[in-house]
């Protein structure tokens, strides 16, 4: 028998530039068990408000949009069984969407009809127009249909993230696929997939997110360890505060996650799961500065700092990239060399902080590479604190995160 899905969790935090502009949260987000035929079916929606003038009600449009989508999965549960996987890919295809988008466009008529500007302006769907992102997640299979730019990662069993599902871009501009425009079954039909689940599989858990998740990380793979890490968190509460610094310290944007696991969280020899209070804190680090966090899982045979390595060294093109962004990092070591082993105390939860701090004394079991690269950054950081003739050296001040571009 195949493992039940558990520990469903959706969340919405409000972004921070929106909290400080006294504007709603646009984004809205829905997990829900649903009985049907064959068994229980578990819905993970995300919805992605536009926001701005054009689509000033857009905050209650992803919010009709979660609504909508549980309706119309609802009804097609009563008479399609969950054992009929190739028919639930064709009504993820086609049927669910024209349904989902029919429902979405009755309920925001219906709701400008009770706002206060409808005697005077005339109703257009882009006032409510949002992004939608839905999982559907059987004993047997899972599957996900949307439009606009939400994304969808796999981790398994080994806790490794893989982005399962993004959307293509619109000529590298900042348009999104959205359920004010035009219904295009083709939009909903590439963001498609239906898998089976078979006893033994890998994947241990799905991660659905608005943009804003994303845009809040440095890099992809950032993101990907941030989806990793999120199976570590204990309750709502937690989550809500992870979120609302990754909001503060990244985009600015309003963040929304569902999270579905089939099993429990395998405990790691030597690690475990992220120490109370920590995860926060950790995804600050994540969204300000793009720290990796994978590293922090320890094994039997690997210290945190060794794994640091062999990540960077897997990837030789990242490696100056990331230590570029630990600048301030080489020169607070130079000038507080008390600090060396704090870092390296911390090298659980930093091991990229830890290894710097290592490398000062000499070179770290690693590649060529990254020695090479260590060395460089030394050297730069020497040179920088080395005041020039006939002027007074800077004034020491704690170092600024690098900030999200």
């Amino acid at each position: 028998m195949s493992p039940r899905w558990q520990q469903l969790q959706a969340c919405s935090v409000i972004g921070a530039a929106h909290r400080r502009q006294q504007k709603p949260c646009q984004d809205a987000s829905l997990s829900v068990e649903l009985k049907g035929r064959g068994g229980s079916l578990q819905l993970l929606v995300v919805a992605d408000g536009h926001g701005g003038s054009r689509y000033r009600l857009s905050h209650r449009g992803s919010a009709l949009a979660c609504q909508v989508s549980q309706e119309a999965v609802e009804q097609w549960l009563t008479s399609t069984p969950l054992t009929e996987p190739e028919r639930w890919r064709q009504l993820l295809e086609q049927e669910l969407p024209a349904a989902i988008h029919q429902r979405w466009l009755a309920a925001i008529t219906a709701d400008w009809a009770l706002q206060p500007d409808a005697e005077h302006e005339p109703f257009s769907p882009l006032l409510y127009g949002s992004t939608l992102g839905l999982v559907l997640l059987a004993p047997q299979w899972w599957g996900c249909t949307g439009i606009g730019d939400w994304d969808l990662s796999a981790i398994d069993q080994q806790g490794q993230a893989t982005l399962l599902s993004e959307e293509c871009e619109h000529s590298g501009s900042e348009a999104t696929g959205s359920l004010c425009q035009t219904f295009e079954q083709q939009l909903w039909r590439e963001r498609t997939q239906l898998h089976p689940l078979q006893p033994h599989t890998d994947l241990q858990a799905l991660v659905l997110s608005t943009d804003g998740v994303r845009k809040s990380c440095a890099t992809d793979a950032d993101y990907l360890q941030l989806c990793a890490a999120l199976l570590d968190v204990r309750d709502r509460q937690e989550l809500e505060q992870g979120l609302a610094h990754i909001t503060e310290a990244g985009s600015g944007d309003d963040v929304s996650l569902a999270i579905a696991q089939r099993t429990a969280r395998l405990k790691q020899s030597g690690g475990g799961v992220l120490p109370p209070g920590l995860w926060p804190w950790l995804l600050l680090v994540l969204a300000a500065a793009g720290v990796g966090l994978g590293a922090w899982r320890m094994t039997r045979q690997e210290t945190p700092l060794q794994a640091q390595a062999r990540q960077l060294c897997a990837n030789p093109e990242q490696i100056q990239a990331t230590l570029n962004q630990r600048r301030a990092q080489f020169k607070a070591l130079l000038e507080q060399p008390q600090l060396a082993s704090q870092l390296q105390q911390l090298a659980t939860t930093d091991p990229l902080g830890a290894l710097i701090a290592a490398s000062q004394s000499g070179p770290i079991p690693g590649c060529a590479a990254l020695n090479a690269e260590l060395s460089r950054q030394w050297q730069r950081a020497r040179a920088a604190a080395t005041p020039a003739k006939g002027k007074m050296p800077a004034a020491a001040t704690p170092a600024a995160a690098p900030k999200n571009p």
